[in-house]
């Protein structure tokens, strides 16, 4: 697999298929993952001060506090392997976009960002899907009605901030995630094809 050349920002509606698509482009190029949402879940079940912090944010709907986000980015951003292209799945707010944007700079990498999105209805129909079953146990937790109904209005307020911010320097593409996964791919692929001709 080669890389692409730039890195990617997948960011999303609760519920929008994000991991999904994710997965498959890793399958197609370079890329290391860098999860916010695996390092969220995993200090969930953390017993330490920033374990506790996560519980009383991350585990009543709320998003990880930015201190604890920018950490984990500058750790990853500095050890990004030479072979590979980063692959950002997360880093919702803006101070994180904008931290994330600095730090690439620096390192004169360029990086595109992809926004799916989807329908409040879809939204709720998904994540009460995914609480059943044999699904993570974290969405057991963070997928009730009650939960849901916070974290979409909290995406709202505060993503939106971000997907503007993205939008002011042309930096990413809107998806519609309402439709059959090879369609959203396609979208997020022919995307990525037509930056590259831009850059070369």
């Amino acid at each position: 697999m080669k890389k692409l050349g730039f890195n990617i920002v997948l960011l999303g509606m609760i519920a929008s298929g994000k991991e999904t698509q994710a997965n498959i482009l890793k399958k197609k190029y370079a890329l290391k993952f860098v999860e916010t949402g695996v390092y969220s879940r995993n200090l969930l079940k953390e017993k330490s001060k920033n374990g506790d912090l996560a519980r009383r944010t991350t585990g009543k709907g709320l998003p990880l506090p930015v201190v604890l986000i920018k950490k984990f980015l500058i750790k990853e951003i500095n050890n990004k392997p030479k072979n590979k292209d980063l692959l950002f799945l997360g880093g919702r707010l803006k101070p994180e976009a904008q931290l994330l944007k600095k730090m690439l700079d620096s390192r004169k990498e360029d990086f595109l960002a992809f926004y799916i999105n989807l329908p409040d209805k879809e939204v709720y129909k998904r994540s009460l899907k995914r609480s059943k079953g044999k699904m993570k146990a974290v969405y057991k937790v963070l997928d009730t009605k009650e939960i849901i109904a916070k974290r979409i209005n909290y995406h709202k307020k505060q993503v939106s901030k971000t997907v503007k911010y993205y939008k002011s320097f042309n930096k990413i593409k809107i998806i519609n995630g309402n439709q059959l996964i090879p369609k959203v791919t396609k979208d997020i692929l022919k995307a990525i094809e037509e930056y590259k001709k831009v850059k070369n």
